[in-house]
């Protein structure tokens, strides 16, 4: 091989590498703009916790006027031995709700006072071990803790809150 061929080698091999390096980059570009996984896990979690918030089994409802009130959470219907199934069979959830569970504790601001229910109990203190464990990847589960301030309808009377929703959610 004389000189000029071994030049015009190595010039095709760079020229070669040269190419082979644009073409990754192009590909990585386009990856990197192009969403391959979208999580919806927060859209989720803040749709279960509105769902609950806003469901007519949480809040009062006066019959003589027919009007239900959001964030009036009556305490009655709170602690009413029926709750947990009541609103399992209001808010449907996936497969006979088996795919989310919510612990709903009710703080009374003005008395101190305490008041706890669930939503799916079972599911939710199966899948509290997982969150607890902080596993990741399909099969575990995933949660969101949140507040929000409420009126309290105890009988006549009406007393400041918080209602705090602990959701928990399936990864996968």
């Amino acid at each position: 091989m004389n000189k000029k061929g071994a030049y015009e080698a190595i010039q095709s091999f760079i020229y070669i590498g040269a190419a082979i390096f644009v073409a990754l980059a192009i590909w990585q570009l386009t990856n990197g703009f192009i969403v391959q996984k979208i999580d919806i896990a927060d859209v989720e979690s803040k749709l279960l916790t509105n769902r609950i918030l806003f469901s007519s089994e949480v809040n009062y409802f006066d019959e003589e006027i027919n009007r239900l009130y959001i964030v009036v959470v009556d305490l009655t219907k709170f602690n009413s031995e029926e709750f947990g199934s009541k609103i399992l069979n209001e808010i449907y959830y996936g497969k006979i709700n088996s795919e989310a569970s919510a612990k709903l504790t009710l703080k009374d601001l003005d008395e101190n006072k305490e008041y706890v229910s669930f939503y799916n109990e079972e599911l939710y203190n199966e899948k509290k071990v997982l969150v607890e464990a902080r596993l990741t990847g399909i099969g575990s589960a995933r949660r969101l803790d949140t507040n929000y301030y409420v009126l309290i309808k105890d009988g006549n009377e009406l007393k400041k809150g918080v209602l705090n929703i602990d959701a928990i959610l399936p990864n996968g």
